[in-house]
C-alpha cells in the first residue's frame, strides 16, 4: 500500500466500496459504507497531518461557506434522507421533500459566486447556522475548512464581487475528502450505478420523497435528479 496518505485513502476507499456495494441491499448498508469512508479519511488525516498544524476553526453556528454548491453522491443523499426521516415528524416529510426539490431546481445552474452574491444559503442550514444533516453531511462539506472564520467570510465577499477569494485551510483535509468522493463516484460507475454529483438538496429530496428509490438505485436505475 502507498505511503502517500492521499493515494492510500484512494486505495482503501476503493477496496471498501467494491466489497460493500457488492452486498448492499438498503440504506443501512449505504450508511455503513459511508461511515467507513469517513473513518478512513479521519485516520489518514490524523496520520498525515504535520505535527503542530493548526486545527480548522470551523464550528457550530459558522455557516459562512453554506452558500456554495455541494456536489453530492446518491449514497450521501440516501443516508441524509434516512437521517431526516428519523429526526423530522413523518407528516412534515412530503413538504420538506418538495421544498428541497424546488430549491434544487432554483440553484442547479448557478455558479458559486452567484449563490454567494445572492446569499442563497443551503436549505439545511438554520437561522443559527447549524446544519440539519451535519452527522451525515456530504464529503464535499467535510472537505471545506478555514483556519480563520473572519478570513473565510472576507474571501466569500470577494468571490461574490468576482474577485479571487483566498482562504487558508487544512489542505490535507480537503485533498482527502475530495479523493474519497471521486473514488466513490468511480466505484459506483464501475458497478453500473449512478455516480453523478448533484446538489445536496436535490439528491436528498429524491430519496426523501421516495423511500423505495434506494432499491431502484442499487438495481442500476438512473436517479430522477438533473
Amino acid at each position: 500500500m502507498s505511503s502517500d496518505p492521499i493515494a492510500r485513502c484512494e486505495e482503501r476507499v476503493a477496496s471498501l466500496a467494491a466489497s460493500s456495494l457488492a452486498r448492499a441491499r438498503d440504506e443501512g448498508d449505504l450508511a455503513v459504507l459511508l461511515g467507513g469512508v469517513w473513518t478512513i479519511v479521519e485516520e489518514e488525516l490524523a496520520a498525515g497531518r504535520p505535527a503542530g498544524s493548526p486545527a480548522p476553526a470551523c464550528g457550530p453556528g459558522c455557516a459562512a461557506c453554506c452558500t456554495v454548491n455541494v456536489g453530492t453522491l446518491a449514497i450521501e443523499g440516501a443516508v441524509a434522507a434516512a437521517l431526516l426521516r428519523r429526526d423530522v415528524p413523518a407528516i412534515e416529510l412530503p413538504t420538506l421533500a418538495a421544498t428541497l426539490r424546488a430549491f434544487h431546481d432554483g440553484v442547479r445552474w448557478l455558479e458559486d459566486r452567484e449563490r454567494i452574491a445572492g446569499r442563497i444559503a443551503c436549505p439545511f442550514a438554520d437561522a443559527a447556522g447549524r446544519c440539519a444533516i451535519h452527522a451525515a453531511r456530504p464529503l464535499a462539506c467535510r472537505s471545506i475548512s478555514s483556519l480563520d472564520p473572519a478570513e473565510c467570510r472576507r474571501a466569500l465577499r470577494e468571490l461574490a464581487d468576482d474577485e479571487p477569494g483566498l482562504v487558508r485551510m487544512d489542505w490535507l483535509q480537503k485533498a482527502l475528502n475530495d479523493a474519497a468522493r471521486v473514488t466513490l463516484s468511480e466505484a459506483l460507475a464501475a458497478r453500473g450505478l449512478d455516480g453523478r454529483f448533484r446538489d445536496v438538496s436535490g439528491m436528498t429530496a429524491a430519496f426523501l420523497g421516495d423511500p423505495g428509490l434506494v432499491t431502484a438505485f442499487l438495481a442500476g436505475r438512473r436517479l430522477p435528479v438533473e
